[in-house]
């Protein structure tokens, strides 16, 4: 009976638009469809799951304001390493993207995210794609009922929706994605720490978020 309410919780989930949680007993087909329909809900175009044989690492392929993405999806119950990370970079050359990211329901390792960074390898972790599917379902027929297209627009919003999307917070992340200068992207993340938005910096120039929207940031931002 849990099997059949299960079935019809995500199938009646897909239909109207809401994403149910994660199923820990998923198959890695399973999970590579539920990360499509993620990408699908936060505005990628062009979303496709590649063949089962003979993909050269890479499971998904979409498109997102004009950047191709190839896609590796991982889910595993224990951290990924480094080989994902090498096989999502020779994919995406394969497939001929602009950017290679290892998805999954974990965690990765030490040695995985050094090597990502060196590589240029996006990396969503498990707490990445559940911020990604609470704002898919922010936008389902069931959301909620404050309206977010009413909130005011604020000059840090093209920063939170690129923090947003790689999910932690960088110089060097506002310098490609916004060409801003370093000085004036240090000087929005030091405003951001200090509204508690977001940590430290960390060993690898990195700050974890404390936000999963851009609601949260203009609330907190106005106190």
């Amino acid at each position: 009976m849990k099997i059949v309410l299960m079935i019809l919780q995500m199938i009646f989930g897909f239909l109207f638009g809401w994403i149910p949680d994660m199923n820990d007993r998923m198959s890695g087909e399973e999970f590579e469809q539920y990360v499509q329909e993620i990408l699908k809900r936060n505005g990628y175009k062009h979303v496709k799951l590649t063949k089962r044989s003979g993909d050269y690492g890479i499971d998904i392929l979409a498109e997102y304001k004009d950047i191709h993405y190839a896609f590796q999806c991982k889910f595993y119950h224990k951290p990924v390493g480094v080989a994902a990370v090498q096989q999502a970079y020779s994919g995406c050359q394969y497939y001929e993207c602009d950017q290679a990211v290892v998805v999954t329901n974990h965690r990765f390792t030490a040695q995985a995210i050094a090597l990502a960074q060196t590589n240029d390898v996006v990396l969503w972790d498990g707490d990445y794609l559940e911020r990604l599917k609470r704002k898919a379902n922010a936008r389902s027929l069931f959301r909620r009922k404050k309206d977010l297209t009413a909130l005011p627009i604020h000059p840090y919003e093209p920063v939170i929706e690129v923090l947003l999307e790689h999910g932690y917070a960088s110089i060097e992340l506002l310098e490609e994605y916004l060409n801003y200068s370093e000085e004036k992207a240090f000087y929005i993340l030091d405003d951001l720490e200090f509204h508690d938005l977001i940590s430290e910096v960390d060993e690898y120039g990195h700050r974890e978020l404390y936000f999963t929207s851009y609601e949260e940031v203009i609330h907190q931002l106005k106190d």
